[in-house]
């Protein structure tokens, strides 16, 4: 069974520089533009070039936004770029391969193309599948093997209300002392494509608290605060519940955190 964590936003959508990141649908889009003579002898023509323009003008858009999206809070897409080749490669290989939203608007009055491009954060084309071998290479795992609690509760629930916490890939979790007690990323399987996604973003609460998985007996903790915007910290007792995450995830639980 595909398990997530589910996060509740206010405002799922974040903009990056000339583009979005729709953390609810799990997209990066961006919008390109062209234009042409609205009095050519072939119009027809002239929108075509000028749909090619805007396509490469979105794609360009697009890769920027793409490099802004953050991982954790300490990294962003662009960090690994610099660092690889291979991850520039794998980057640009699905912008290019970027699918349009719709299609073209042309403004005949005015002579202007506009289109939409947009990319999966997850999947076999997505953001993560392209960035996975540095997201492998620089998350160390922690061994949590010996925790041996069976958690019966049916879900862990973060609140995160009233932290302005934003999103991230892979967000990760600290005790008040600073400490790293989770990961988000450890929970990946390179082995399988299909376990990149992790998390998925939420803007209806209702989505989650209508499973009937749910709803027999969540484990609720509250976010204590944020660490650079992005990454969560949670007292001392809430530390030590934290550690059966891992755990859980091994059984079958479904985990949950909520931010709004």
């Amino acid at each position: 069974m595909m398990l997530f964590l589910f996060f509740q936003m206010s405002k799922a959508v974040e903009t990056i520089k000339d583009g979005k990141v729709d953390w609810s649908k799990g997209i990066v889009t961006a919008k390109g533009y062209g234009v042409f003579d609205i009095n050519a002898k072939n119009v027809n023509a002239e929108i075509l070039k000028a749909q090619r323009v805007a396509v490469v003008v979105a794609q360009r858009n697009l890769l920027e936004t793409i490099k802004g999206v953050y991982i954790n809070s300490e990294t962003i897409v662009e960090d690994y770029m610099l660092k690889s080749d291979l991850i520039v490669s794998r980057v640009n290989g699905i912008v290019k391969g970027a699918r349009m939203i719709g299609e073209p608007k042309i403004d005949r009055q005015n002579g202007i193309v506009e289109v939409e491009l947009a990319v999966d954060l997850y999947g076999d084309n997505g953001l993560v599948s392209a960035i996975l071998p540095e997201i492998i290479k620089n998350t160390k795992k922690q061994n949590l093997d010996d925790i041996k609690d069976n958690p019966s509760f049916s879900a862990l629930v973060l609140d995160g209300s009233g932290t302005n916490i934003k999103p991230s890939l892979f967000p990760k979790i600290y005790d008040e002392n600073g400490n790293l007690i989770f990961d988000t990323a450890w929970l990946i399987d390179e082995n399988n494509p299909k376990a990149q996604r992790v998390i998925k973003f939420v803007e209806n609460l209702n989505e989650i608290l209508n499973d009937p998985e749910l709803k027999d007996n969540p484990l609720v903790i509250k976010i204590k605060s944020v660490l650079n915007g992005r990454d969560i910290v949670v007292d001392k007792d809430s530390a030590n519940k934290i550690k059966w995450l891992k755990k859980a995830w091994e059984l079958g639980k479904k985990i949950v955190l909520t931010l709004f």
